[in-house]
């Protein structure tokens, strides 16, 4: 290529970006097709036209700050207003350098424009998208917390006349039993354990609401062996009386609260203890596998097993797979679920009917180092 050829092209280039020169008070020298299609003005309307005037700049300090810093530094970066031939305005990314004028003459400048109009419309339709989704978020927590409030009050002001019907129930099993006969002992009987059942949903309704209340991931880590010595503890009757066996790998330490851990262990485990096949002494494993910033935690049992159907669905509040033909509220795993969800992780179950359940929570943990 010869440097003819090679002029030639570098112009072409050149007369396609959006570039004009013009003397430091504004008048136009040079206007390229690129300015053209930018902003509507052709070279010969442009040339010899005060560049300021002709576009209408909108400085976003005074032009005087502009050009002292200019002659300074010998250039300029900022973003101008400027409107098109038609009337729209156009946000523009602009480059000023000097050009330094022949001797006793004033020094020229030359700049790049480039059109970031639609970006900033972007940036303003994201800005406020964000804003939308921040107000949403707000409004949702504002309802979560008052859910919870409301859980937690209808939880206490029904836990006082549960209390006193089954006081009377009591009594009246203790001091006029003979009065009754069969039917009326059955009755009673039905009374009895409806109310426990009850006693046991608002616990379990209001252990729901709690588990909401507060931070639950946490910048220091728990040790989950600890969180789970501790659920065993707290269901050392059951695990008794039951003649469960539970093993544990080592486990990790995890980015969450104790006792919000505990509570995941605890009801995890609970549920393996009334889920038990008959005849077959419950077993529980535990074991973890680790990732670089989290770790996955399983608890499998040898229990009845879950039908995939229900898979998705026990973890919703009320869902009970077995009715009330085992004890319990139907809360536990949906209480599970908002625990791991809200420390920033994810909770699913594999089952097979006859052969037992693997449930899985990951959870984060500090990165490793190294």
């Amino acid at each position: 290529m010869t440097q003819s050829e090679l002029q030639n092209i570098l112009a072409e280039a050149v007369d396609r970006s959006n570039i004009l020169i013009r003397h430091f008070d504004g008048t136009v020298e040079y206007w390229t097709n690129g300015c053209q299609r930018l902003y509507g003005w052709s070279a010969d309307e442009a040339l010899g036209r005060n560049s300021h005037d002709l576009l209408k700049t909108k400085f976003p300090v005074p032009v005087a700050k502009i050009e002292a810093e200019l002659l300074a530094n010998g250039s300029w970066q900022g973003d101008l207003t400027h409107q098109h031939k038609d009337g729209r305005w156009l946000l523009i990314s602009t480059d000023w350098a000097l050009l330094p004028g022949e001797k006793g003459s004033a020094p020229r400048v030359i700049s790049t424009h480039t059109d970031i109009t639609s970006r900033l419309a972007m940036e303003r339709e994201l800005d406020a998208g964000n804003q939308r989704l921040r107000q949403m978020a707000e409004e949702l927590e504002r309802s979560n917390e008052e859910l919870e409030e409301f859980a937690r009050i209808a939880s206490h002001d029904l836990s006082a006349p549960i209390t006193t019907a089954r006081w009377l129930t009591d009594l009246l099993a203790t001091r006029h039993a003979q009065q009754l006969d069969q039917d009326g002992m059955t009755c009673l009987r039905q009374i009895s354990s409806s109310l426990e059942r009850m006693a046991d949903l608002i616990d379990a309704v209001l252990a729901h609401a709690l588990a909401g209340k507060g931070a639950i991931a946490a910048q220091h880590e728990t040790d989950a062996g600890d969180a789970l010595s501790a659920a065993m503890e707290n269901l050392r009757l059951d695990i008794a009386t039951s003649g469960t066996v539970i093993e544990s790998a080592p486990l990790p330490k995890l980015l969450i609260r104790p006792q919000a851990l505990t509570q995941l262990f605890q009801n995890l485990l609970s549920n393996a203890i009334k889920y038990r096949r008959p005849a077959v002494p419950p077993k529980v494993e535990i074991s973890a596998v680790d990732e670089i910033n989290q770790s996955t935690i399983e608890v499998r049992d040898n229990g009845v097993g879950i039908e995939k159907e229900w898979f998705e669905r026990i973890f919703l509040p009320l869902q009970r797979r077995h009715g009330a033909r085992v004890k319990g509220s139907g809360i536990g795993l949906a209480t599970c679920k908002k625990i791991v969800t809200r420390a920033g992780g994810e909770i699913w179950v594999e089952s097979e009917l006859g052969v037992g359940s693997a449930f899985y929570f990951s959870l984060p943990r500090a990165p490793t180092s190294g």
